[in-house]
This record gives structure tokens, sequence and C-alpha cells, in this order.
């Protein structure tokens, strides 16, 4: 049997002297757990030291919390307890099990400052079991003469204990006294005194290390003293902890601490402390394998752990050779050694070892810390020509109104007066500091990407629609996978044949699915979910669930559903955070981790433009309003085009951008057009609604755009640029955009955080549905104005054939109108390229704006502008017969259906906002059909 399992047979519980962020993560600590009978964990602040300040693992989290203006103690006690919690919650199953022996306990000291401070021990010691709010954790508390009422105190609160820096028997016996008389002060006062755990914790071999240079130079001058001398080399250690057992026992024994006992109370059990071998003459178990005996604890390094693994000879031997332990100490003062006096100065030299390796630990915080708050936020570049004024305007109005600070007090009449909707607003305010939350929860993220990779995952499926999906959608094109990650598909539509894409590409029994639906309720995810789900029960049976992951809202039907499915894992999200506002939440950091990528860096670079627009104090430029501020008043003055421009590896922030800013503003017969996607022309082609808006890497050549750029500018366009250093600023890019939606509807008067027309293309959907299951098909619809070669076209407009058609709908259009693209097909190569010649040929001829979407996607992102928006839109809707069409569990309907009624109820959505509409049915192929639709335009 491996010896840590065996030695559980003598009542001795090994513990482990050391805890560092990554052995919590990847998984070492937990295997120790189940496969080692590991039972705790002991931490001080060298071991602090040593994984905090010798690394680099607890950077990103430094600087995370520097920059919301943490001090740098208050950063090692956030790093630290972070720390504890984690492993305590590993523990935890260990504490709570029913034959355990007060185990499951992880130590965490008070700072070694307070080492002579007994009202600082006890205030800081009663802080960190607050902090910490667990049961299983125990505050260590040095054994010094100012410590020992600090002990008392602590016990008498109910506060678990761990000992340290014992040193010599005497004052161990002291600290028994104090640990029996804060039991019987608690008792006095009538609390229970179960579970409340303690261990006193007796250091070995820097006793040896300090006596034996002594024993061996007496040993050296020879004589009946050197014989003696030598015999006692390399003895005092073990012949104090056995003497120490020994007075344990007496003292836990007879009438005192019978009363206590019937009361509850356990025993403060003998951990040996230091028990790694600093002696290289020694056995490397000396101070392992020579203590083991009941009721006791040894904590150990990594090193000596590893060690007894291999080559331990667990027996009892505490109590082997007691008169030779007793005839050890007793001569001792033949030799001239007072060994009082040798463990009073162990105590203060081991204070001191703990010391100097904290302050050196503090030290490197602080410069982390000076060098996180040096950092600064890049401005973004504004060439606002005739519209600066008004922007400057608007700012001064902001700044006079004091906006900044209101904003962050979540000051709902900033946007809008009645009551409904200043309730709503702060509502859906949690985003402002969710960064914050998600810098704690990173370990728990990154624990989880190590538990499904150890558990053999090749592939991740992230399954949702609008914000659940689009921050993974933006993570993955603008990085490459990181090292260790997993491929990454993501799953945001109903159309049957990118379903069927995504089944055939994967490897279906080691694919994690992650089903995200914010209210779990949206229609699209739990589709998906029954889909994957009951391919994976043809596969796995009864364990299919282990393939799947809810991110979702607590209280939601689906948290109750994925319960009862078995699913590996849920994590809850947070209500007071809207979709579209969630990229810096477990909707996009959970794909982010899983996909490789430091999630931690993210959130730092966040929590640095959360810095910026004044979280954390007053601010001279508010990165985030400045920006809102200008796109706002450049809509009011009919500039309410935002169009985007981006490399080709920033392509897909205009998807995460067309919601955000379409659905938060698109209200009221207001609202900015985000167009993404559109090639860069000459001035000529651009109407006057335009802004346009730079998004690059700094340093990465691009020549033809920012000429293109320069000379719109030179015409009169507002152009605005935004640098990024690299991708990891997508982080504070994601927080200044949020920052600058919000403000800029405050400029309209709008709630931001409302969708009130998205409701209706789902009600309309629903109705057709409701159709479908009492029919067993869609209702028939209206006959075509036109159909040729397969291609049918319905428009109220009317013309000759399938170009007079197109060339009448077209003809409606006006000056600062736009035309949107809403296809309801499988994306392909083709049928993109495709949708974006139409886009060119219309944007050449007819001087407006074009957008283009994959439905139903766009129904949880810019639906909401299309119906609530000013209505200056041109709609043309693509659909085709669905020809890979699939079958959705236990439901009477097909993916294909379901798609067709979601792309007619929008259709009837947007009819009943009057809104301008073409719809164009492919046939059965959509590539072909498509060219057929551009042979036939005519502008």
């Amino acid at each position: 049997m491996n010896p840590l399992v065996a030695i559980r047979a003598f009542d001795q519980s090994l513990w482990l002297d050391f805890i560092s962020r990554p052995i919590l993560i990847n998984g070492k600590l937990q295997r120790r757990i189940q496969d080692e009978a590991l039972r705790g964990v002991t931490s001080n602040p060298a071991i602090f030291a040593k994984s905090i300040g010798d690394s680099a693992d607890y950077d990103s989290a430094i600087k995370a919390l520097a920059l919301q203006g943490k001090t740098t103690d208050e950063i090692y006690t956030s790093l630290a307890v972070a720390d504890v919690q984690a492993a305590c919650d590993l523990f935890r199953p260990l504490y709570d099990s029913a034959d355990n022996a007060s185990d499951g306990y992880v130590s965490l000291e008070v700072s070694p400052l307070l080492v002579n401070d007994t009202e600082g021990t006890i205030a800081e010691g009663l802080e960190l079991w607050r902090t910490v709010n667990r049961p299983n954790v125990m505050i260590k508390v040095p054994a010094t003469l100012e410590g020992l009422p600090a002990i008392r105190r602590l016990i008498a609160e109910g506060v678990n204990v761990n000992v340290t820096l014992i040193f010599g028997l005497e004052r161990y016996r002291l600290v028994t006294e104090a640990f029996l008389a804060g039991l019987e002060d608690r008792a006095k006062a009538g609390l229970p005194l179960a579970r409340i755990d303690s261990v006193a914790s007796f250091f070995l071999s820097r006793i040896d290390v300090l006596i034996d240079p002594v024993l061996e130079k007496i040993a050296a001058e020879g004589g009946e003293k050197g014989a003696l001398a030598q015999s006692l080399v390399g003895e005092v250690a073990l012949a104090s902890a056995k003497q120490a057992y020994q007075m344990y026992k007496q003292i836990f024994a007879g009438p005192r601490w019978e009363a206590l006992k019937a009361q509850g109370a356990e025993t403060q059990r003998l951990l040996w402390a230091s028990t790694g071998n600093k002696n290289p003459k020694y056995d490397d178990l000396k101070y392992v394998e020579n203590l083991i005996g009941p009721k006791t604890v040894n904590t150990v390094p990594v090193e000596t752990l590893d060690i007894f693994r291999e080559k331990g000879q667990p027996a009892v031997r505490l109590e082997d050779g007691l008169d030779k332990a007793a005839e050890v100490l007793r001569r001792l003062p033949e030799l001239g050694i007072d060994l009082e006096e040798r463990t009073n100065f162990l105590e203060e030299d081991g204070a001191k070892k703990f010391k100097e390796p904290f302050a050196k630990l503090l030290e490197s915080i602080d410069k982390k810390r000076a060098l996180a708050v040096a950092t600064t936020v890049d401005e973004a570049t504004m060439q606002l020509g005739q519209f600066q004024a008004a922007v400057d305007a608007q700012v001064e109005k902001f700044n006079q109104q004091n906006f900044t600070a209101g904003f962050w007090d979540k000051k709902a009449d900033l946007w809008v007066q009645d009551e409904a909707g200043q309730h709503s607003i702060r509502s859906f305010m949690g985003w402002l500091r969710v960064a914050e939350t998600m810098v704690g929860a990173v370990p728990e993220i990154e624990t989880f990407v190590n538990e499904v990779k150890a558990a053999g995952f090749k592939h991740v499926v992230v399954m949702g629609m609008g914000g659940s999906t689009m921050a993974p959608i933006v993570f993955k094109a603008s990085f490459p996978m990181g090292e260790g990650g997993l491929p990454m598909s993501v799953l945001d539509t109903t159309d049957p044949g990118t379903v069927r894409e995504i089944e055939e590409s994967v490897p279906l029994a080691d694919t994690l699915f992650i089903v995200a639906s914010k209210s779990g309720t949206t229609a699209e995810p739990l589709a998906f979910g029954d889909y994957f789900y009951a391919k994976l029960k043809e596969l796995k049976g009864d364990k299919a669930g282990d393939n799947f992951v809810a991110i979702t809202d607590p209280g939601s039907k689906f948290v109750t559903d994925a319960t009862n499915a078995k699913y590996r894992r849920i994590f809850l999200n947070f209500p007071e955070v809207g979709g579209r506002f969630s990229a810096l939440t477990y909707f996009g950091l959970v794909p982010a981790a899983l996909y490789g990528l430091p999630v931690g860096e993210i959130l730092e670079r966040a929590i640095l433009m959360m810095r910026a627009c004044g979280a954390y104090g007053p601010v001279n430029d508010n990165p985030g309003l400045k920006l809102g501020a200008a796109l706002g008043v450049l809509a009011e003055q009919g500039r309410d085009k935002l169009t985007l421009v981006v490399p080709d590896s920033l392509h897909d922030l205009g998807l995460w951008l067309e919601q955000l800013l379409a659905e938060s503003t698109g209200k009221e017969g207001k609202g900015i057009l985000p167009v993404a996607g559109e090639p860069l022309g000459d001035p000529s082609i651009y109407g006057n609604d335009r802004v346009f808006v730079y998004v690059v890497y700094e340093g990465q050549a691009d020549e033809a755009n920012a000429g293109k750029l320069q000379a719109l500018a030179q015409a009169g366009h507002p152009v605005i640029s935004i640098r990024m250093k690299d991708a990891f600023d997508l982080g504070q890019e994601f927080y200044r955009w949020e920052v600058a939606t919000a403000v800029a509807s405050a400029v309209f008067g709008i709630n931001p955080f409302d969708q009130p027309n998205v409701q209706s293309a789902k009600t309309a959907t629903d109705k057709l549905m409701k159709a479908v299951q009492e029919q067993g098909h869609l209702p028939e619809g209206e006959q075509p104005a036109a159909s040729e070669n397969g291609v049918d076209y319905y428009s109220a407009v009317q013309g000759n054939g399938a170009a007079g058609v197109l060339k009448a709908f077209f003809a409606q259009a006006k000056p600062g109108d736009f035309m949107c693209l809403q296809a309801y097909l499988t994306e392909t190569p083709a049928v993109t390229a495709s949708l974006q010649e139409l886009r060119q040929r219309v944007q050449q001829a007819l001087h407006i704006a074009t957008t283009s979407g994959y439905g139903p996607r766009f129904l949880h992102s810019t639906g909401q502008y299309h119906k609530g928006g000013p209505n200056t839109g041109l709609f043309v809707q693509f659909t085709d017969d669905n020809p890979q069409d699939l079958p959705l569990p236990g439901r009477s309907y097909t993916f294909g259906t379901f798609k067709n009624a979601q792309a007619l109820g929008d259709l009837q959505a947007l009819l009943d906002n009057d809104r301008r509409t073409l719809r164009v049915h492919l046939g059965h192929n959509a590539e072909a059909g498509l060219k057929a639709v551009l042979a036939a335009l005519e502008l």
C-alpha cells in the first residue's frame, strides 16, 4: 500500500506544508487528497513569499487589485485568502465526512509583524476568520508570550487556531493552558465547543540545526563530556517531541479535560512542524517516521512527502525509546546547554525568518503595484471637424453634472426620468464592476479548465445566442488558440446545415458542449442542448451529462433541468448584467479559458479601463465618456451610421459591437447603427450620415485604410481612431465601448439596458410555431411578386419580373437610409461573398450604408434597432428550403421549420413597425439562388 495512505491506520494525519495557486488549479492538490490521503495544508509567510513573490503566477491578479486602488497589504491578504479559500473548498468533503477526525483544515497565518502584539493578533485573527469564511480554516498564531492571550481569546470566539513556532516544552504547556482556558471561557458564555479545533505546531529540525553544532564542538574536545555530547547529536528534537507527546496525554486527561470533552470539545493535537531534513547526514524521513503516533499531525514539505511515498515505512514509533528521550533532555544541562534558553532564541529567530521573507514579499508586491498604477490607457484620436465644438459642449455639460460620479453611483436619472425606467436601469448596472468579481473567479475557471482537459476532452462547442456567444466569437477570431487550449466552435444559429456541419466536424464523445442562456428560457440554445444531449445519450447513456456545461442566471428553470440532466458544471452568472454587457462574465471568460487564453490578463486590462473611467476616484479625462458623448452628439446631428474599420484579425469585433450598440440605442426612433464588414471606399460614395471608427493594433502596417481614413477626415467625415497594444486589450475595449454605449444613451435620454422591440419577433415566431404544432407545417404564405430561376420574391412593391421587383424596392432608398441583408442561410464562404457583392453594388450605386447578418443570430442583437430605431432601413430577407434539415428531439418540428418560423416572425415584426421589406426565397440551392439575384439586380 502507498505509505501515505497506510499511515492513516495509525491515526496520524499528513498535512502538506505548502500552498500555491498552480497546485490548486492544475489538480495536483486534489489528486493528493484523493490518492495520497492528504488531510490538510499549512501555510506561512515564507511559503507565500515563495509562491507569490518568486513567480509570475499572481501578476495579473496583483495588477488588477492594484488598479482597484488596493494597498500592498490588501493585495497580499486578498491573494492569500483566495488561495486558502480554494484549498478549504477542496478539503471540505473531508472536513464534512462522518469519519473525519478533525482534519480537512487549511492554515493561514496572521502577519509576522504582529508576533509581539496581542491585540493586533486578536483583531487580525478575527478578521481573517470572517474574511476566509470557511469552517475548515485555521488561523495560525505564534506561541509567543504575547500570542498566548490571543490564542485564548480566539478559541473563546470559536476560531480554529494553529499555534505555531513552539520549540520548547514549557512553552508548549502554556499553549495548552491557553487552549483549555479559551474553551472554558466559551463554555461559560454558553457557547458550543464542538468543532472548535486546534493544533500545537512543535518545530523540530530547527532544534537540531541549533543544538548539533554545539554538541559536535564539545564532542571534538573528547573526554567524558565529549562522549556524552556525541551520544546526544541529532537526538534533541526527537526527544523533545516524544516528551511533548507524553505531556499531551497527561494534559488531555483528568477531570478538567473530561468536563470539556463532555461538552463536545476535541483535544488540541500536536502537529510536528519543520520536518524537512536540513542535515544531509540524517535520513530524509527522520522527522516523519520516528514521530508516527495516534492523534497527531505531521506537516511536511512537498519533497519530504514525495520521499515518504516512495520509501516510507509507516509504523507507530512515537513512544519508542521514551527512557532514552527523557535521558537526552535530562543530561543536556551537564554540557552547559540550557534548552529553554536555546528554544527562546529559536522562537525569536523563527519570527525573524518569517518577517524577512514577508518583508521581501511585500516589497515585490509593492513594486508590481506601482508599475500597475502608473499604466495609462491610450486616448482615442478624434478628428471631428465641424462637430468638435458640439461634442466639447456635451462633455462639459456632463462634467458640470458630475456625470462620472453619478454614473458609478448608478444614478438612473442620468438617462430617464420615469420611475419604472430608472428601476430598470439600476437593475442592469451590475456590469459596471463585474470584472472585479471575475478577477476572484479566475482560479475557479482555470481549475475547471484543467479538470476538463484531465477528463480527456478534445473540443469545445459554445451554444447560445446574442450576448452569450458574441464574446467567444471575438476571442476565437482575435487570438490564436492558447498553449494547452482546446479547439472551439460556436453555434448560434438554428440553421440545420450549420448544426450538421458542427456535428460532423467534432469528436462527439470527447466534446464539451456549453449551453449558454442568461434567462435559461432562450429557445435556440435549449434546442441546441437537447439535440446534442440526445446524440451523447446514444453514445454514453446516463453519462451524457458529463459532456455538458450550463451558463445561466440563478433561479432559472434551466438550472433545474441541467441539474436533472447531470450536467458536469453549472456556472451561475449575474442577473444584474444584461447579455450584451456580459463579455467579461462567465459567458465570455469560460470559453476563452477553455480556448487557452489567460483570462486574468484580459480582466486586468478591463480594470485598467475601469480606473481610467473613474471607477476608483475622480479622473480628468474619462475615455468612455468622451467616446460616448462624441457618438451620441454625432448621431443626433445625423451621423448615426457608425462604420467600423478594423484589420482582418479583428473582423468579428464588429459582431459584438453590432449587438452592444444597436440593441442598447436602437429604440424610441433613435439609435446608432453599427456598420461592420463594409470595405472602405472613396469619400464620394458616403452620405452625410457616417462616422468612421478605426480600431487597429499599434505598429500594424495598414497603409491602405489609414490613407482612406485621412481622405475621409479631410472630406469632413468624423474619424475616431483607437489603437490596441495587443489582443489582450480587448478587455479594455469591451469596457470602453460598454461605457460609451451607456453614455451615448444618456445623450439620447433613453434606457440602454432594455430591448422593448425584441419580443415582437419572438411573439410572432411563437404564434407560427403553435400553428406548426397544430397543423404539422407553417401556414401557407402570400403569393410572390415575382418568381425566376427558382427564386421567389415577396414584396409590397411591384415590378416586372425579378429585376423589376428589385429595382422598385431599391428605388425607395433616400439619403440617410441603410440596407440590411438578413440571411437565414447556412454560412459558407460562397454565400458570404455573394452577400458582400450585393452590399458593394448597393453602396456604390445608392451611397447608403449596408449591413449584413446571418439569422437568427441578429434577432438577439441588431433586431432591436431594426424595429425600434429610426425607420430608415430597407430590409432584404433571404431564406431557403433547408436542404440539410435535421429533426429536433422531443419536438414535432425540425431545425429548418424552426428557422423558417423565426424568419417569418421577424418579417412580420418588421411589417408591423412599417418597415420596408423584401423577402427572397432562394429555393433548394442558396448559393445558386444568390447568383440569380445578383444577375437580376439593376441599380
